[in-house]
């Protein structure tokens, strides 16, 4: 657990120093835009949590997060999500994914700014919980593990304060301990609503 907390202290601090230049006195026009953006989705995950074979099962859960935006273009975001599933494979096993995450998201503005594609890189840590979780069960292993989404998705303005998060994909990777290879490759998806505060769209 040490270890993973090093590791997310170094991240943070090389996502963080970008942002310390960005703060740097800006023209107006490169204020434009909602200096905070907060948002709340519903998640799908599929993953392949079990080691060797796919194993394959789905989560489902939603996710909050919070965006600190530097320019038009390019913020911060913080998120904490959690995806759960029980009676996996008919088996009566558990599992809840609570992960802690953020990183940097570019996003660009089309259509008089009411189409916002975005990508964006998280990373953090994620705890597992229930019986199919590392340490639960008997299963050998930590709870908590080192995660990342690499992705990106579609918001779509509704009003100047809201807007649609029509879609978003991500490749989402977990370090939990199996056994095998210490590592699961998952799919995210989400839809939600994005709220808009400050600045201007």
């Amino acid at each position: 657990m040490r270890k993973i907390m090093k590791s997310i202290k170094t991240v943070a601090l090389l996502l963080l120093a970008p942002g310390f230049v960005a703060v740097a006195p800006r023209s107006a026009s490169a204020q434009s835009g909602p200096f905070v953006d907060a948002g709340v989705e519903y998640n799908y995950v599929r993953t392949n949590s079990p080691a060797g074979s796919c194993g394959c099962f789905s989560l489902n859960g939603g996710s909050g997060w919070v965006a600190f935006n530097f320019s038009r273009s390019i913020g911060i975001v913080g998120e904490i999500a959690g995806q759960h599933a029980s009676n996996i494979s008919s088996t009566g096993a558990d599992l809840t994914l609570t992960s802690f995450l953020a990183g940097p998201r570019v996003t660009w503005k089309t259509g008089a700014g009411r189409f916002a594609p975005f990508v964006q890189v998280l990373l953090g840590g994620t705890h597992a919980s229930g019986t199919l979780a590392p340490g639960g069960s008997g299963l050998p292993g930590s709870a908590n593990a080192f995660a990342m989404t690499a992705g990106g998705g579609l918001d779509i303005g509704l009003t100047r304060r809201i807007a649609l998060r029509a879609f978003e994909a991500d490749y989402y990777l977990t370090n939990f301990d199996n056994g095998v290879n210490d590592h699961q490759n998952n799919l995210r998806l989400a839809a939600g609503v994005t709220f808009r505060f400050g600045g201007s769209r």
